[in-house]
């Protein structure tokens, strides 16, 4: 009889248990829906910015760009949800310009690396060399005697 009553328990337990991570995982799998959409508005938002930006970017370097006067009206200047919207535009190109800042200089600093490399590369012409292109490429054998040890 006591054994009885334990493995009716431990089924209890275990269906309880079974329950309860299902709904747990409902609730996870609903925030991580929520957080998947907020990151692809966010990312329309970001590219939206960027491609405001390089279009107001090419006005201006392109003379084309009419400085039109703000608008001075009452509910455009008091309205809290624009200044926010405005606000909150001026953060997303800031951080643009900061983004493609940083992937210019990556860019300049992989393009050096690759000049160096061809440069050392010319240098050692010459010598053995691992040619690690595949055969059916131009020139992509890799034999014996290409390998320097």
């Amino acid at each position: 009889m006591e054994i009885s009553q334990l493995a009716i328990g431990v089924v209890i337990g275990i269906l309880v248990g079974a329950v309860l991570l299902w709904l747990l995982d409902r609730r996870h799998q609903k925030v991580i829906k929520k957080l998947v959409e907020s990151r692809r508005k966010i990312e329309r938002q970001r590219t939206q910015a960027v491609n405001d930006l390089f279009a107001l970017r090419a006005e201006v370097e392109d003379g084309s760009y009419q400085h039109a006067p703000e608008p001075q009206t009452s509910s455009t200047a008091s309205d809290p949800r624009m200044i926010a919207e405005m606000a909150n535009l001026r953060s997303l190109i800031a951080r643009a310009d900061g983004a493609l800042t940083s992937a210019r200089r990556k860019r300049d600093q992989h393009e050096a690396e690759i000049a160096r490399l061809r440069s050392m590369l010319e240098e050692t012409h010459g010598e053995n060399v691992i040619n690690f292109r595949p055969p059916d490429r131009p020139g992509g054998t890799l034999k014996n005697e290409n390998l320097a040890l």
